[in-house]
């Protein structure tokens, strides 16, 4: 059980940081890597269907566990849409899929000629990036390691108990923070860092939601002690 922590909430973020790497060494180019229809783009989309699916198995699992608050409730069914958004967003809604064109009319409001809303405004962009990061930040990193060298058990009696990332978190949360300094710092032409940021974030949402499961699975039914 351990080994499979370890390899889940350690391994998996390590493995797509090091992705790039690998696959410019196996094909001596960036052409599978980079751009809409690179690897990256697509493991960003899947990171983000299957942070959904967990999401909804938690919906269902937390009602069994009789955990289902209306605070948790409404914390995964924001969940859900905040990685639907980023999903339809990251394939332009389906055009990078069906390969439909851009009319005229958006063609003008949309920098990059894409059927997206984060190619308009900075409200539909920058602002959900900086909110993200915040919250990895402080949710996912400082008060992790705060409470883990303080002794502070994390305990449901603590309202948003659910809600916290915990220690699981840390790993891709420093990953999501450094990775812009990081390469920023080297020449690597056949990485986009953007594009990286972006599978980050999305691989951020999913092992949170991963955690969340985790921590329901764990819990008795208090049916079940009585």
């Amino acid at each position: 059980m351990k080994n499979n922590k370890l390899l889940t909430y350690q391994g998996i973020p390590l493995a797509v940081i090091l992705l790039p790497f690998l696959g410019f060494a196996i094909f001596g180019s960036d052409r599978f890597m980079k751009g809409e229809a690179g690897i990256i783009e697509n493991l960003t989309v899947l990171f983000l269907v299957a942070s959904i699916g967990y999401c909804i198995s938690s919906l269902s699992l937390a009602r069994r566990r009789l955990a289902l608050t209306q605070t948790l409730k409404a914390w995964l069914v924001l969940l859900i849409l905040g990685a639907a958004y980023f999903a339809l967003e990251e394939i332009s809604y389906g055009q990078h899929l069906f390969g439909w064109g851009t009319s005229d009319t958006w063609k003008e409001l949309n920098d990059q000629n894409e059927t997206n809303l984060h190619n308009i405004n900075a409200i539909f962009d920058q602002v959900p990036r900086a909110l993200l990061t915040l919250g990895i930040l402080i949710g996912g990193v400082i008060l992790p390691v705060y409470r883990h060298f303080k002794k502070i058990e994390l305990l449901e009696s603590n309202r948003f108990y659910w809600q916290w990332p915990t220690m699981d978190c840390v790993t891709i949360g420093l990953l999501v923070l450094l990775v812009r300094p990081f390469f920023s710092a080297f020449d690597f032409d056949f990485i986009n860092i953007g594009e990286v940021k972006e599978v980050l974030f999305a691989l951020f949402i999913l092992l949170y939601c991963v955690s969340i499961q985790t921590r329901l699975k764990q819990r008795r039914n208090p049916a079940e002690t009585s």
